[in-house]
């Protein structure tokens, strides 16, 4: 006698000892049982929605007082911001070069009360005398607060060095100065690959080998203390790099504030990112990976400082952007994040200064809601040029 099987593979097997069904009764049960949908791949990669997701923010942008566009001077890549009793400091690279915002460049500093009026100080830290490896430039730099002294780590050019860039520091009793560089960079590129100077551009290498990952330039130095170490992260390109935007990230981690620093053998430890920007999330910590890149524009974690997951994508990044981070150097347990800083805007004659606001700090309700956020279904190629595209004058007005 032939009995249908039921209707799991379960009730199948155990009718089969039961009855004796044969093979093909087995098949033709089988073909009845439902099989239960599988997770879409989005559905399996899926964690938290952005609302819930604390490693996420829109930004906010508003002008600044002291720091905003100024004819004739270059103000970009702002530090990480400190405050110091009631007032708050940030570095930042000034320059007037009329081609080149970050070259011809030293280091100035400014101070705030409330974040939004600063008041320009003076030069902290100069290019070096001719002849030394900073003669050209001293440019982007950051802040390190560690064991009752400040450290600015910076990157510096030299003016026949073919673009080769170094990291170098300089260190503080106060942060008002006055500076004093170490006597020589505490990082340099992986000095392979082969490469002779281009034929009608002074200061201009041309590629003969490729190099390292690093081989050409190391800069954007980030340093924050994290496990009882120091990690410098910072950005690279090699010689014969095709593209700019193909930079990626690596670290060198030192016992003490002045180095040395060793780099991880797992570098480069992302595969994106152009400017630098790191802080303690929680016990690991985290970091906003700009627009260069397959990982451009997320924030990403790492539990030990070097292997980073991505966690989130955001939209409108700051450029550039040094945010205060009330717990950064004091590797703390639970890192807490941040809620504003100071970015740069770039695409004007003369670049200036800018103050972002966001909710990337825990436990923060975020505020998600489009009328926040005008700047949300704008093309920038549109509202640089709006008369390309024949909109009338006034029609890129905040409409209601």
């Amino acid at each position: 006698m032939k009995i249908f099987c039921g209707t799991t593979l379960y009730l199948s097997l155990l009718l089969l000892l039961l009855t004796g069904c044969d093979d093909k009764d087995l098949t033709l049960s089988a073909e009845k049982i439902p099989v239960k949908p599988q997770q879409s791949a989005a559905m399996q990669r899926h964690v938290v929605n952005d609302s819930d997701n604390e490693l996420y923010g829109r930004f906010k942008y508003q002008p600044l007082d002291g720091l905003g566009y100024e004819e004739g001077i270059h103000r970009r890549d702002p530090s990480s911001i400190i405050k110091v009793d009631d007032v708050y400091y940030v570095w930042y690279t000034r320059s007037k070069d009329p081609k080149l915002s970050w070259l011809n460049a030293d280091i100035w500093y400014a101070t705030s009360s409330d974040g939004v009026k600063w008041q320009e100080q003076s030069a902290a830290v100069k290019r070096g005398a001719h002849g030394e490896y900073d003669d050209l430039s001293v440019f982007t730099t950051n802040i390190l607060v560690a064991e009752g002294k400040y450290y600015l780590t910076y990157q510096a050019e030299k003016k026949d060095g073919y673009e080769i860039n170094v990291v170098a520091m300089a260190k503080a009793d106060s942060p008002d100065g006055p500076w004093q560089k170490l006597s020589k960079p505490i990082l340099t590129p992986t000095y392979d690959g082969e490469w002779q100077p281009h034929p009608k551009w002074d200061n201009k290498l041309v590629a003969v080998k490729s190099g390292s990952w690093d081989s050409r330039m190391v800069h954007d130095p980030a340093v924050i203390p994290r496990f009882g170490k120091y990690f410098l992260y910072y950005k690279a390109h090699g010689i014969g790099d095709t593209m700019w935007a193909d930079s990626k990230w690596g670290v060198a981690i030192a016992d003490k504030p002045e180095g040395p620093y060793i780099k991880s053998p797992l570098n480069p430890i992302t595969n994106s990112g152009h400017e630098v920007w790191v802080w303690p999330w929680k016990e690991g910590i985290a970091a906003i990976v700009d627009w260069a890149g397959p990982e451009k524009s997320t924030v990403q974690y790492s539990a030990d400082g070097v292997n980073f997951d991505v966690k989130s994508t955001l939209e409108d990044v700051p450029p550039a952007g040094g945010a205060y981070i009330a717990d950064k150097f004091d590797d703390p347990k639970n890192g807490q994040g941040f809620t504003w800083g100071l970015a740069h805007y770039g695409r004007s004659d003369w670049t200036f200064l800018v103050r972002f606001d966001t909710q990337m700090f825990q436990g923060v309700k975020k505020d998600l809601s489009w009328k926040s956020f005008p700047h949300y279904s704008t093309i920038r190629d549109v509202m640089v040029d709006p008369e390309r595209f024949d909109l009338p004058k006034g029609a890129l007005l905040k409409h209601k």
